[in-house]
């Protein structure tokens, strides 16, 4: 689950700003012949989202050491990567501090950044999804509009927001509603939105529901891939501080659905040899110099307990999609 951790690291200030140097291997073209999953980032860094912007990778994770959105960026993704200052410094006027979870940022067509992000909705006091902008894919984002971009109270709020951009070019968000925060079903969320990315268009589309029987009491951190002529739904369920935690998905022919799960997950601590313990709140990058990837976040269970991020390469058997493993 996208939770927030409270840990408190030290970090060297460096000029005006503050950047944490994740040593990993040194090779930044293919990747290495290290195990699979890669440990890109050994620190607290959960639920990360990935961009390439020109020659440049970022990542962004859920708030740690004082930051809302943390922000990390490598010439390679098996390169070092560098956590610098805060990404998301000002939440809109309807959040709080202290709560700001999962972020996604992606390019618009106007070549500006839009991050979604989840943080805690002052009056209601669940979570809810806001959007904010940023000429660089570093930040600073600055936020958009003065009320939360989608905030469903009477479903436990939302959270988890991920961006999808059809073949069409029409824009998607995909998120779930925190149902499980109130005793509730969680859904996966599917609506369309405007070139600018926070026009919201139409009523938001119910896609799946958590399975009581196999997921329990929630499924989250949806994401949305095309491949070929089908659509796959990735998702997490279990608890985010242990090994159950694990990354499915479902796939359907068409956005309106019907959707089908899989009837085996992605990726669990099993299948990948326990080189990563509780895979989750995973997004992919589909094209790049480094072919398909995934990252997600995996639990390390030393003195400080962290969430690493993760690096694994994603492959397909057919229409199935396979997790590289190598240990």
């Amino acid at each position: 689950m996208r939770r927030l951790r409270h840990i408190l690291v030290a970090v060297a200030l460096a000029g005006a700003t503050s950047a944490l140097l994740i040593p990993a291997a040194p090779a930044q073209g293919q990747p290495p012949s290290q195990p699979q999953p890669y440990l890109a980032i050994d620190h607290d860094f959960p639920d990360p989202s990935l961009l390439r912007a020109g020659e440049r990778y970022y990542a962004y994770s859920t708030n740690a050491d004082g930051r809302n959105m943390p922000v990390a960026s490598a010439e390679g993704l098996y390169g070092t990567w560098t956590i610098a200052a805060d990404g998301l410094p000002t939440l809109g006027s309807w959040a709080s501090e202290g709560f700001t979870w999962a972020p996604d940022v992606t390019v618009l067509d106007d070549g500006s950044y839009l991050v979604y992000y989840t943080a805690r909705h002052t009056a209601s006091g669940r979570q809810c999804i806001g959007a904010a902008r940023s000429t660089s894919p570093g930040g600073p984002f600055e936020p958009v509009g003065d009320s939360a971009l989608i905030c469903p109270t009477e479903e436990g709020g939302a959270i988890d927001a991920a961006t999808f951009v059809d073949a069409d070019g029409d824009r998607y968000i995909t998120y779930k509603n925190d149902g499980n925060a109130i005793g509730q079903p969680t859904y996966l969320y599917l609506q369309r939105v405007a070139a600018n990315g926070t026009t919201l268009i139409g009523e938001p589309v119910r896609t799946m529901q958590n399975d009581p029987n196999v997921e329990g009491g929630l499924i989250e951190a949806p994401f949305l891939v095309r491949h070929q002529s089908r659509y796959y739904m990735f998702y997490s369920y279990g608890q985010w501080w242990n090994e159950t935690y694990t990354t499915a998905y479902a796939v359907a022919s068409s956005l309106a659905g019907p959707w089908t799960k899989a009837t085996e997950p992605l990726m669990t601590t099993r299948s990948l040899k326990g080189s990563a313990i509780g895979p989750g709140g995973a997004s992919f990058l589909t094209e790049g110099r480094q072919g398909e990837v995934v990252v997600f976040h995996g639990v390390r269970n030393t003195p400080s307990f962290h969430r690493a991020m993760y690096v694994a390469r994603l492959k397909w058997n057919g229409a199935t999609p396979v997790v590289s493993v190598t240990k």
